[in-house]
């Protein structure tokens, strides 16, 4: 099945930010983007893949990449692979035209953020577009009880929440976030913030409540 029959079906459920990125490319000339943790269940990668680019797609979650190999067995130029974004990507200099990650950077440190930002700048081409998702030190899971930040990594802990995997996240203000951008390197071109309903599985059936808080930051590589 192609993309938009799998969204008539409801396999895929809509988002802002993935929508705001797709909004944003359509006005841009590109062949290739890397998808560092698959957005939405796939949607955003089987889109692109769909209409002709070419879209690599990584996350550490085994699982959820075979589901959404399934789901998108049927769409060409779509490349899956296990990577974790905390170490060095295997790409050559100069690789992708569009970097774009949803909602996967804030599990990772301030120290591990360096390391990615820098290597996303280092496997974009000149002029490369980034695109970054991330949750807002507004989200209100910042606002259970016991929650708490931990100055030397960033993570924000949040012990009170049983469902998650990992009681930490690196939530982001504009400014912590566009400053990891700038300091990596990148020319800083849009950021805003606010709400967006999320899910707390990989298949998108059990929406979180209440709606995530959620930063956009869209840069190009100079």
């Amino acid at each position: 099945m192609t993309v938009f029959e799998l969204s008539q079906m409801e396999i895929f459920k809509y988002s802002p930010t993935e929508q705001h990125a797709i909004d944003f490319l359509e006005g841009l000339s590109f062949e290739t983007i890397k998808s560092i943790g698959i957005s939405t269940a796939g949607y955003f990668e089987g889109y692109w893949s769909g209409r002709g680019k070419k879209v690599v797609a990584t996350t550490l979650d085994k699982k959820g990449m075979e589901y959404t190999k399934n789901l998108l067995k049927e769409v060409e130029n779509l490349t899956f692979q296990i990577e974790d974004v905390t170490q060095s990507m295997p790409e050559e200099n100069g690789t992708y035209d569009v970097v774009y990650s949803r909602l996967c950077l804030h599990y990772i440190s301030d120290i591990e953020l360096k390391k990615a930002l820098s290597e996303c700048y280092r496997i974009l081409k000149k002029s490369g577009h980034i695109i970054v998702i991330v949750k807002s030190l507004n989200d209100w899971t910042a606002k259970t009880e016991g929650a708490y930040y931990e100055p030397e990594t960033g993570y924000t802990y949040t012990p009170s929440i049983k469902r998650y995997s990992k009681i930490s996240r690196r939530l982001h203000s504009i400014q912590s976030i566009t400053e990891a951008l700038s300091n990596a390197g990148f020319k800083v071109q849009y950021s805003n913030e606010f709400t967006e309903t999320i899910y707390e599985d990989y298949e998108r059936t059990v929406i979180e409540i209440p709606d995530a808080t959620v930063i956009e930051v869209y840069g190009t590589k100079s």
